[in-house]
Order: structure tokens, then C-alpha cells, then sequence
């Protein structure tokens, strides 16, 4: 609370009092909310009775401090690292060759496509009212892409380089922009910190079993505090406050809006979190309005068809449907017996000449592509 939000609380009670704000020189430790979280999943589960508490000094700070997932995630639980500590297995060649996959996977995500789509979201969001009513649109699709690149990407990174070392973490995300409503869009996006707020929080509240009016109020405390954990300030309490309320929403037209059939649902979905999205990105919501302004009303200004917005669409679009149709095969079915979409990585067997031909021919043009300008991740900054 200290480091996070001091400088926050601090000013929003000058400005009630209208005072200048001030800017205390406190520095954030690099990765601390996902540290806390990780340690608060392993006091609880401890209390709780899931495990036994770890009598090892060494392997509690290996958990706790695991480089590959410190800054920015994705947060392991403690029944998921220690029990791979005891059974530790080493580094092992095979692991090796499916870890450095992942990771350029991931690379890939992060410096060629996130990096690339900053430069241009960052441009359009400094002066929204400067761009044509299809650039601001296009810029906020692309933030809808960077973050979502960015994020899976080092969450890949992490779980290759986690493998290489003899580690095995669950996936962190799960094709999010395919969700049919925000409730599936949150067991699909940062699924470590989704879960961890629906264990930790959610159901202690009492979830959605103590009526229907409980049920909204435990949504939207989730939410607020989801927003409140992703950065010290009003955009980010507003985001979640927004996302809490469309949660809600869909718990109230959730079976009409089934009618409508997948396909329409995934599109009027992504619509809604990437008009969430726009306030999560501005530097404060009166920014967000002149983007959300700038994309409901017909204007002219610069004309920016940014040619890699249209090249990272068609890396998802391409990676979805060929999710779509290895989930296919696969018969991954949801409990009500419809197709569940998966994720999964294309890991090749690099013991075949062809594989390596593939492998180093991608590993090369991740780095032609990408871009190396001063990008830092954006979790990293909570």
C-alpha cells in the first residue's frame, strides 16, 4: 500500500482540498504486486489446510523470487511450484527445445508485434482529436493487440524459460479476444490473477450463492479492486468499476444474448473491451472521452492506415482459426458439450531437419522485425 499508492491517496485528497498535487519520491520494487499475490495464495492455502507450510527457507524464496515470473507474472500458486522443487528433475534436453520455442513465441508476441502497435497507439492517444474517425478506431483496435501481445508474450517468456530450467507453469492466457461475454473473457485473460481473485475473493464474499444481490455486489468488489491492483489511479478504478458493470450486465441478458449466436457475441464482446480498453490506456478518463469521442463521430484529420495493426490482426485471426480447428480435432468440448476453443503452442520437432529450417527462418525474422526501441512491458509497472 505504501509503495503503490501513496502518491495516489495523497493526491486525491489534495485535489479535494485544492491543493497542487505533489509527487513523493518513492521507488516501486519491480514486480511487487505479483510477489504479494503469490505470497498471499501461499499464507492462505497454508491456513486453509491445502498444504503444509514449506519448513525449506531456500525453496520458499525460490518461489517467491523465481526470476522468469517475478516481474511481471504470471502468479504461481504454491501447490503448483513446490511439489516441482522436490520432484526437481533438472535441465533436460527435450524440455530445452520445446522452453526455447515457447520463448521466441513469446519474443515474437512482444517485439514485434506489441512494440511495433505502441508506436502507433501512443501517437493517436497523445492527440486523438488530430486523426480521421477510422485512425482513432484503428488505434484503439490496436491497443486491444499491444496489450494483449505484450502481456502473453512475456507470460510466454516466462513459462519457456521456466521450462528450460525444469519448470512446468500453466498457460496465463487463453485466446481472450474469442470470449462470447465478459465472465469468459475474464477465465481467458491473465487466467492466473482471475483465478486468484475468484479463490481469494470472490467466493469468500460468497460468489454468485447468496442471491442475486450479493452476486452483483461481489462483482463489482472484484472488480474495483482489480482495477485498483492494476495501477494507482482513477483510470484504472473506473476500468474496473466499468468492467464490474458489465459483468453484471451480462449475469442480466447474459441467456438473450445467446440468441444472438457465437459468432456475433465474440464480435460485440471485443467491441466492449476494447471501449474498456481506451480508459485503461488514456492518462486520465477525460482523455479517454475525446478517444471514445474521436471514434462515435465522423470527423476528418490525419489518415494513418498503419500497415502493422492490419499485420497483427492477421497473425490472430490466423493463430484463432488454427486454434479453432486443432481444437476441433482434438474434441476439446466445454461441460455443456460445445467445441472449447484452446490455445496451444506450435512446438516442432527439432530433431527433423525441416523443423529446424522453420524454427531458425522465425527466430531470424523476429529479429528483422522487431522493433528495439525503448519498450518497457506493461504489466511491469504493476
Amino acid at each position: 500500500m505504501y509503495f503503490k499508492y501513496t502518491n495516489f491517496f495523497v493526491n486525491s485528497f489534495r485535489t479535494i482540498i485544492s491543493l497542487k498535487p505533489v509527487t513523493l519520491k518513492i521507488i516501486l520494487p519491480l514486480g511487487i504486486s505479483f510477489y504479494v499475490f503469490s505470497t498471499l495464495a501461499y499464507l492462505i492455502d497454508v491456513y486453509r489446510g491445502d498444504y503444509k507450510a514449506e519448513k525449506n527457507i531456500l525453496s520458499f524464496a525460490l518461489y517467491v523470487a523465481f526470476f522468469p515470473k517475478l516481474t511481471a507474472g504470471p502468479i504461481v500458486r504454491g501447490k503448483d511450484f513446490f511439489w516441482q522443487v522436490k520432484e526437481y528433475r533438472g535441465i533436460q534436453w527435450e524440455a530445452f527445445l520445446t522452453g526455447i520455442q515457447i520463448f521466441v513465441f513469446g519474443l515474437f508476441k512482444k517485439i514485434v508485434l506489441a512494440d511495433r502497435l505502441g508506436v502507433f497507439v501512443d501517437d493517436v492517444f497523445h492527440a486523438p482529436t488530430a486523426y480521421n474517425t477510422g485512425t482513432v478506431i484503428l488505434a484503439a483496435v490496436s491497443y486491444s493487440l499491444q496489450i494483449y501481445f505484450d502481456f502473453s508474450g512475456y507470460s510466454d517468456m516466462a513459462i519457456g524459460v521456466s521450462k528450460i530450467l525444469g519448470f512446468d507453469f500453466k498457460p496465463n492466457f487463453n485466446l481472450p479476444y474469442v470470449a462470447k461475454n465478459m465472465s469468459e473473457f475474464w477465465k481467458r485473460w491473465h487466467i492466473s490473477l482471475s483465478s486468484w481473485f475468484q479463490d481469494y475473493l470472490y467466493i469468500p464474499l460468497g460468489g454468485g450463492r447468496k442471491g442475486t444481490a450479493r452476486t452483483y455486489r461481489n462483482l463489482m468488489i472484484v472488480m474495483l479492486v482489480s482495477g485498483l491492483w492494476h495501477g494507482a489511479g482513477w483510470t484504472f478504478i473506473i476500468w474496473g468499476a466499468l468492467h464490474g458493470i458489465a459483468s453484471c450486465l451480462n449475469k442480466v441478458v447474459g441467456k438473450k444474448m445467446e440468441a444472438l449466436g457465437p459468432s456475433l457475441n465474440r464480435i460485440v464482446t471485443f467491441i466492449g473491451v476494447t471501449l474498456l480498453w481506451v480508459v485503461f490506456r488514456a492518462d486520465s478518463f477525460w482523455a479517454a472521452v475525446k478517444v471514445w469521442t474521436g471514434m462515435f463521430t465522423i470527423h476528418t484529420g490525419i489518415n494513418q492506415p498503419y500497415a502493422w495493426s492490419f499485420f497483427a490482426i492477421a497473425c490472430l485471426i490466423t493463430g484463432t482459426i488454427v486454434s479453432f480447428i486443432h481444437s476441433k480435432k482434438t474434441g476439446s468440448v466445454d461441460k455443456k458439450g460445445k467445441l472449447y476453443v484452446n490455445a496451444f503452442y506450435p512446438v516442432l520437432d527439432l530433431s527433423k531437419f525441416w523443423s529446424l529450417v522453420v524454427f531458425f527462418t522465425f527466430c531470424g525474422l523476429t529479429v528483422i522485425m522487431g522493433y528495439f526501441g525503448n519498450t518497457a512491458f506493461i504489466y511491469g509497472a504493476f
